[in-house]
């Protein structure tokens, strides 16, 4: 599968709140990471524009 985007995950925030989750947790986050970097269009129940910004989700 080709990306089309880059997840970047800001400072530490993620890696802390990704390991406290189990790993079926942990699995299920990859899976839609995975998907908001090759889907064309993501489903808006993933992933929705914050208003008043240029570019960030």
């Amino acid at each position: 599968m080709n990306k089309i985007r880059e997840v970047i995950a800001y400072k530490h925030y993620f890696e802390e709140f990704l390991n406290k989750q189990s790993m079926k947790v942990q699995d299920k986050i990859f899976k839609i990471i995975e998907a908001i970097e090759t889907l064309e269009r993501v489903p808006s129940n993933y992933l929705k524009h914050m208003t008043g910004t240029d570019g960030l989700y």
